[in-house]
This record gives structure tokens, C-alpha cells and sequence, in this order.
């Protein structure tokens, strides 16, 4: 799989808008596989980053709904996914979750990380890959737009990420339980 399917320039304008005060919601879907490629790295860690910053001075008056992949799909029997590919999304389910839980309480409800579950047979997402912004009440592309609410709102479609999703707790939390006193 190739990084073409991203437009790296196209997103780097639609986030460069998130500190506009008009811009009050953004839907945003990274679900194709290609995000996990060595290549792309640095840019998903600039989109989290954008995301991130954006919630965190903005707080409440900015929502973001966003939706990875709850796991990967399943390799054909004469496709074999590299194991970097695994790795790098293990890592980034992980800071995403870390992350998660460094917004404040109040902001919460304003940052959503959705999972999207594949069934079994499905290869691809059903929704395409997207940053749309809610802008002055409209959306950059509004059928896209809507697109990513109807899935997030399907029961059985999504689940959500949140800190509780990684361990934080290290690799001596248990050991010595007065730490939690």
C-alpha cells in the first residue's frame, strides 16, 4: 500500500484552520493503512500533535470527533502485513490513549476518539479517510461530514479510545501498593 491516498498538503491546510474561532467542530477519519507506513510517521505524529494542541487551547469550544481503526484487518491468505505495520499501530493506539486522558475533564466530552470494528470480512474501511471542519456552521464538505456522525452514531460500529486504554500504571505499579496512599 502507498501514502498517495493522503494528501499531505491538503490536510496541512485544513488543520493550520483548527485555531480559527469560527471553525467550531471537526470530523476527521484515519482509517486506511497507509497511515501506519514508516513514510508517514512524522505526519501522523503532526496531525495527532495539531489535533491535541488545538483541544487543549481551545477547550470545549472546539469539538473533535475522530475515528481510527479498531484493529487490523485481516491479511489474505498470499498477503502478509509487515510486522512494523502492527507495531506502529499498537504504538499509536497506545499514545493516542495516553494522550487521551492528558485533556482535562471539561474538554472530554469535546475530543472523541471513535474505534471503527471491521467485520470479519471486510478489508477497508466503509468511510473514507477526511478532515472536515465545521466552519461558521457548515461543513467543508457536509455528505462527508455526515458521513462520519451516522457511523459513529450505529450501534456496534464503533468503540470508543480512551486513557483507560493503555496501562499507565509502569511496569512496578503492583509491586509496591502504597504508592497508591
Amino acid at each position: 500500500m502507498t501514502d498517495s491516498v493522503i494528501d499531505v498538503a491538503h490536510w496541512r491546510r485544513r488543520l493550520t484552520d483548527l485555531e480559527d474561532a469560527e471553525v467550531s467542530a471537526v470530523a476527521v477519519v484515519q482509517c486506511d493503512q497507509a497511515w501506519l507506513q514508516p513514510s508517514l510517521t512524522a505526519f501522523r505524529n503532526e496531525v495527532d500533535e495539531a489535533l491535541l494542541t488545538a483541544q487543549l487551547r481551545r477547550g470545549e469550544r472546539l469539538s473533535i470527533t475522530r475515528i481510527i481503526l479498531h484493529g487490523l484487518p485481516l491479511a489474505s491468505g498470499t498477503v502478509h502485513r509487515p510486522a512494523a505495520v502492527d507495531r506502529a499501530f499498537t504504538e499509536w493506539h497506545d499514545r493516542l490513549s495516553a494522550t487521551s486522558s492528558l485533556i482535562p475533564n471539561g474538554s472530554s466530552p469535546a475530543h472523541r476518539i471513535h474505534r471503527l470494528i471491521l467485520g470479519g470480512d471486510q478489508t477497508r474501511a466503509p468511510v473514507p479517510d477526511m478532515v472536515e471542519l465545521l466552519k461558521n456552521g457548515d461543513w467543508t464538505d457536509p455528505h462527508r461530514a455526515e458521513l462520519v456522525l451516522r457511523t459513529i452514531e450505529a450501534t456496534g460500529t464503533t468503540t470508543p479510545l480512551t486513557g483507560y486504554d493503555v496501562d499507565l500504571d509502569g511496569p512496578f505499579g503492583d509491586a509496591d501498593p502504597s504508592i497508591y496512599m
